[in-house]
């Protein structure tokens, strides 16, 4: 099984965007269909090199999770408000 990649993320004030990517290794879909990882800083963290994957979903309702691991062919973070939400969540 293959790590589903992040295709795309808006949240420029996130350390781990860069150029619209997101950098570090995997992130947590929270329950709310949240991006658990977005960390709200100037400093830059993450690797160049690495686009993140989604290392677990607890968004129990998304059709996409099977037993906490993403099924999804690969997702978007976007802003919503202050915070980073999931775009790919689609309500079983």
């Amino acid at each position: 099984m293959q790590m589903v990649q992040i295709s795309r993320c808006n949240m420029k004030t996130c350390a781990y965007n860069m150029d619209g990517l997101c950098h570090t290794l995997a992130i947590t879909v929270g329950p709310h269909a949240e991006c658990n990882t977005y960390v709200h800083a100037s400093n830059k963290g993450g690797f160049g090199h690495v686009t993140a994957g989604i290392g677990a979903c607890l968004a129990a309702d998304c059709k996409f999770n099977d037993r906490l691991e993403c099924q999804a062919s690969r997702i978007d973070v976007v802003g919503h408000g202050k915070h980073a939400d999931c775009e790919t969540f689609q309500e079983r």
